[in-house]
């Protein structure tokens, strides 16, 4: 695609974006009374605006991170506690991060399909459906790509770009804490990515990033009298990791556990912990990696319930970036992100496809590079009617999605069971 010759001015993409997700919130309107992460996340910024403490629901400290219940309750405060106002900032972030996602895609990939990068994200359903709900995703992907995007300026000062990495990627961590090892690698790999980053910007980048987590570390010590990094619910959702698959198997007939209501939330955790312990003990190791890979086909799996033709049309391409990646180092920070994400998600949270949600700019990005590579390895013609012949394939099979999806239900319970 070097000679393509039609121009994308921003406002048109973001434009796009934007009324794509307000026409999908139209259609999927969020339905009241609020449940599960949205009603957590709501009950700790009203707690924030009415009582200017953050609490949870049932009187928790620290069962969500920060990041997400801060941005709801200023926007809160701003227009007078409207959910409608929420979701309505949230489609303009995410288009917004389409804008962003082609400017980074530059950086990568050849204009042209840098360009297809914007548009294909604009339209990705994994991309539209968070930001018509009030759970964090929408805004993770937004400082997921803004993050990377101040690292890739090529117009700022090394030392300015570590530190834009350092801060933003506090934020992204405050908002969700599975990226923390991809982050911690992509600084220790600065000086290898770019020749005039050295020791000194990943450091400054390293020490900004701990300060910003930082802040919430020393609150929860505040609280509770202990380090404690992330939230309270670490052992908790590795259970479920665990305990979700091997249920979904027939292999946990004593059913779930869960802590007594009384214990506080650090107690709760010790349960949750013990709980593990025992299940693991319960299971063979084969039925354990079994799990964890139901865990991961789960992630990967293409209906939300319904078919996502978009991501599948997507996917061979991604595989295809991520082989990219290992040649290209370029590369390497959006992989590892990716990789970070599939891997932290496979063994904490259980078998659930919206998990890759909050990773899919980049697993278009790197779809992008996926085309790009597959283009130059088999010349145009044969890779337009390649690629033209699978996204109709796509769309049949969506056509045919309740049909497709009990297909692969009988195939995933004669793999699984």
């Amino acid at each position: 695609m070097k000679d393509l010759k039609f121009r994308m001015p921003p406002g048109a993409l973001f434009l796009s974006a934007f009324l794509l997700r307000a026409w999908y919130w139209a259609r999927h309107p969020v339905a009241a009374p609020l449940v599960g992460d949205a009603l957590e996340y709501d009950a700790f910024a009203r707690s924030l605006v009415e009582a200017g403490r953050y609490l949870g629901p049932h009187g928790e400290a620290a069962t969500r991170m920060p990041g997400y219940p801060l941005f709801s309750a200023g926007v809160r405060l701003l227009t007078g506690g409207s959910l409608d106002a929420l979701i309505l900032i949230q489609c303009a972030l995410g288009a917004l991060a389409c804008v962003l996602l082609v400017d980074l895609a530059r950086r990568v990939v050849p204009e042209g399909w840098a360009l297809a990068c914007g548009w294909a994200a604009a339209c990705y359903m994994d991309l539209i459906m968070p930001s018509a709900y009030p759970a964090s995703e929408a805004l993770f992907s937004f400082f997921l790509v803004l993050s990377v995007w101040a690292l890739y300026r090529p117009g700022w000062k090394p030392l300015n770009r570590a530190l834009a990495f350092g801060a933003l990627s506090g934020c992204l961590y405050l908002i969700r804490p599975e990226p923390l090892p991809y982050i911690v690698t992509t600084i220790a790999l600065m000086p290898y990515l770019w020749a005039k980053f050295g020791r000194k910007e990943a450091l400054s980048a390293l020490a900004v990033f701990a300060l910003v987590a930082g802040l919430w570390v020393g609150r929860n010590f505040a609280q509770f009298g202990r380090i404690v990094p992330a939230s309270t619910v670490g052992q908790s959702v590795k259970y479920l990791g665990l305990f979700l698959p091997a249920e979904a198997q027939g292999l946990a007939p004593e059913g779930r556990h869960s802590a007594p209501e009384a214990l506080g939330e650090l107690e709760r955790e010790a349960d949750m912990a013990r709980a593990y312990r025992e299940l693991a003990a319960r299971l063979s190791w084969t039925q354990i990696v079994r799990s964890y890979l139901f865990n991961l086909a789960s992630i990967l799996y293409p209906f939300l319930p319904d078919y996502d033709w978009t991501y599948v049309a997507l996917f061979p391409f991604f595989l295809l970036g991520l082989r990219e990646s290992v040649r290209r180092k370029e590369l390497w920070p959006i992989a590892a992100a990716v990789l970070c994400s599939f891997g932290v998600f496979t063994f904490f949270g259980g078998p659930v496809s919206r998990y890759r949600q909050g990773i899919s700019p980049f697993i278009v990005l790197l779809a992008a590079a996926g085309m790009a590579a597959a283009e130059k390895a088999a010349g145009r013609r044969r890779f337009r009617a390649w690629t033209g012949g699978w996204v109709a394939a796509n769309l049949a099979v969506w056509l045919f999605s309740a049909q497709t999806r009990e297909l692969a239900l009988r195939v995933k319970d004669a793999v699984w069971r």
